[in-house]
C-alpha cells in the first residue's frame, strides 16, 4: 500500500481537457450518479482518479454526508464520466478501491477503510461485480501460489524428489486454473472493459516457422509474425483502454524495444497498420498519431526521421488531425519538407562551392559527388563555434590516423557556414585541413537550406556512399565513423 501513496502524491493532478475529454456525441443525460458507503472513514472528502497510461489523474472529489448507517460520498453530475478504470482515494492519498466506470454511472458501493476486497459489495453494478469476483480469487490464488513457492522451496532444499514434483505440478494446475477462470471472463462478456483488460494481457500464440523445400526453417518467421500480430488481443478501436493501465506498458514494450532497431520501413509498415485498427474511434486514433509524431520526431536513433515524415505526408497532410489548427499543421508540413530530401537511403544533393581562392575560375569549384573514396563525409561547421573546432580536430585525428595506415575510405568535404569570408580563410589556412574546404557565398543551391543546417544548426554531419547516397544524417562520435562504415558494407554485402 505505501508504493501506491507515494504514486498518488505524485502524480495526482487536474485531468487535461482537449485530447482526453468526453467524446462528442457521447453525452448521456442520465450523467453519473455512484455513491459510497465507506465504513469507519474520517475524510471529509474524497477523491477520484482515473488511470491515464501510467499515472493516476484526478477526475473529481466529493464531501461527506453523515448518514445513519456511517459516512457517504456522492458523485453526481449531469455528465457521465470517461470509461476507464478508477480508484477511490482518501483525503489523504490512501487508496480505497480500484473499480471500473462503464456503461450505467449509477450504482452503490459499500467499502471500508481498509482496503481489503473482502469487505466491498457493488449494487447494480454487473461489470464491477466482475471485477470484484476476479480481485477476490487472486487475492486466494497469491495466497496458495505463496505458500506452493515456499513448499516447493523448502523441498528442494531437503532434496525431496517426490515433493518437487507434486509442488511443481501444483504450481501449473493452479496457474492453468486461474488461466481458464480469465479465458471464461473474457467469454462471459467481451464487450466489458474489465474483460478487453484482461484479453489485452494475454499472450499472443505464435505458430511454428514454416519449413522450406530443402528443410530449413525462417528463422525470422516467428518474431516477424509477433509485430505483425502483436496487437491481436488489444482492441485499438476501444479508447476505454487509455484510461487503463494495460495499454502504456505495451506501446513501451512494442515501440522501444521490438522497433527500436528496425528499419524505417519496416516500421512504416507496422504504423500504418496500427493506425487502420484505431480509426473507427477518434479518440485512440487522435492518441496514437500525437505519440508516434512526438516519439519518432524525438528519437535519438538512426533512421527514426523518416517514420516522422511517413507519420506526417500520410495523416496531418491527408487531413485526418482534424483536432490541430492550420497553424500546427504548417509546422508539420515545414518539419516533414525539410527533412524528407535528407533522410536514409535519400540522393543526396549535389553541391558545388569555390574553395578559398573564390574565383569564377571553375577548377576552383569543388564537387560533392566527384571525390575519388567511395564515402565521402560532408561536414557542415562554423569557424567561430567551439564545438565545431573541437569537432574539427577530432576529425582531423582520426582523417590521419586513417592515412597514416592505408584505411581511409572516405574524404571530407567540408562546407564554411561564416558570412565573414576572410575569417573563414584564415581559420582554414591556419589549421591546414588536408580535405576539401569550401563555402562563402556562391554555390549551385542554398546548401544550407540543401541540408537544413538553418534549423539544425552547426556542426552538422552527412555520410554518402558510393552512389552519394545518403547513409547518415546527424553528427556522430568522429571514432565511430570506421564502425559505421563497415556496418554499413556488411548490411549492403547482407541484401547483395
Amino acid at each position: 500500500m505505501k508504493k501506491l501513496v507515494l504514486i498518488l502524491l505524485s502524480v495526482i493532478v487536474l485531468i487535461p481537457c482537449g485530447l482526453y475529454a468526453q467524446k462528442k456525441g457521447t453525452s448521456n443525460p442520465k450523467g453519473h450518479n455512484i455513491v459510497f458507503n465507506i465504513k469507519g472513514a474520517k475524510d471529509e472528502k474524497v477523491y477520484l482518479a482515473v488511470y491515464f497510461r501510467e499515472k493516476l489523474i484526478l477526475k473529481d472529489s466529493a464531501a461527506v454526508t453523515m448518514t445513519k448507517s456511517g459516512p457517504q460520498f456522492i458523485f453526481k453530475g449531469d455528465e457521465p464520466y470517461q470509461g476507464g478504470l478508477y480508484k477511490l482515494v482518501s483525503q489523504k492519498h490512501f487508496p480505497y478501491l480500484d473499480f471500473v466506470i462503464d456503461g450505467s454511472q449509477n450504482f452503490t458501493v459499500n467499502c471500508d477503510t481498509t482496503g481489503s476486497v473482502e469487505n466491498v459489495v457493488y449494487t447494480n453494478s454487473p461489470q464491477n461485480d466482475e471485477v470484484l469476483a476476479f480481485q477476490k480469487k487472486t487475492v486466494v490464488a497469491q495466497k496458495r501460489m505463496t505458500e506452493l513457492h515456499k513448499s516447493l522451496d523448502e523441498a528442494k532444499k531437503a532434496n525431496n524428489q517426490t515433493d518437487i514434483d507434486k509442488y511443481t505440478e501444483d504450481i501449473k494446475t493452479l496457474n492453468k486454473e486461474m488461466k481458464d477462470y480469465i479465458l471464461a471472463l473474457i467469454d462471459r462478456n467481451p464487450t466489458y472493459l474489465f474483460s478487453k483488460m484482461q484479453r489485452g494481457y494475454q499472450e499472443i500464440e505464435i505458430p511454428e516457422a514454416p519449413v522450406d523445400a530443402n528443410g530449413k526453417k525462417d528463422s525470422t518467421f516467428q518474431f516477424r509474425y509477433y509485430l505483425h500480430h502483436y496487437w491481436d488481443n488489444i482492441d485499438l478501436g476501444d479508447s476505454r483502454l487509455l484510461f487503463t493501465p494495460m495499454l502504456e506498458p505495451k506501446i513501451k514494450e512494442y515501440f522501444n524495444n521490438l522497433l527500436k532497431y528496425q528499419e524505417p520501413d519496416t516500421i512504416n509498415i507496422l504504423v500504418d497498420e496500427i493506425l487502420v485498427r484505431t480509426e473507427k474511434d477518434t479518440l485512440m486514433f487522435h492518441f496514437f498519431v500525437d505519440w508516434l509524431a512526438y516519439h519518432y520526431e524525438t528519437s535519438k536513433i538512426l533512421g527514426h526521421d523518416g517514420v516522422f515524415v511517413h507519420l506526417v505526408k500520410n495523416n496531418h497532410l491527408k487531413g485526418k488531425c482534424t483536432w490541430l489548427d492550420e497553424d500546427i499543421l504548417k509546422q508539420y508540413e515545414k518539419r516533414a519538407k525539410h527533412l524528407e530530401p535528407i533522410l536514409i537511403g535519400k540522393q543526396s544533393q549535389e553541391l558545388i562551392i569555390p574553395d578559398t581562392s573564390m574565383t569564377d575560375d571553375f577548377s576552383k569549384w569543388h564537387s560533392s559527388y566527384r571525390l575519388p573514396k567511395p564515402y565521402v563525409i560532408l561536414w557542415f561547421y562554423d569557424p567561430d563555434c567551439p564545438t565545431c573546432k573541437k569537432e574539427s580536430k577530432k576529425l582531423r585525428a582520426l582523417y590521419d590516423s586513417l592515412e597514416n595506415i592505408g584505411k581511409r575510405n572516405f574524404d571530407v568535404y567540408a562546407v564554411a557556414n561564416d558570412a565573414d569570408i576572410d575569417r573563414w580563410k584564415k581559420y582554414v589556412k591556419e589549421n591546414n585541413y588536408p580535405w576539401i574546404n569550401v563555402g562563402g557565398n556562391k554555390a549551385n543551391i542554398d546548401y544550407l537550406d540543401a541540408y537544413n543546417i538553418y534549423e539544425s544548426g552547426n556542426p552538422a554531419m552527412f555520410i554518402l556512399n558510393e552512389k552519394r547516397e545518403i547513409i547518415l544524417n546527424r553528427r556522430i562520435e568522429m571514432n565511430t565513423i570506421p564502425e559505421v562504415l563497415e556496418q554499413y558494407a556488411k548490411r549492403q554485402a547482407s541484401k547483395k
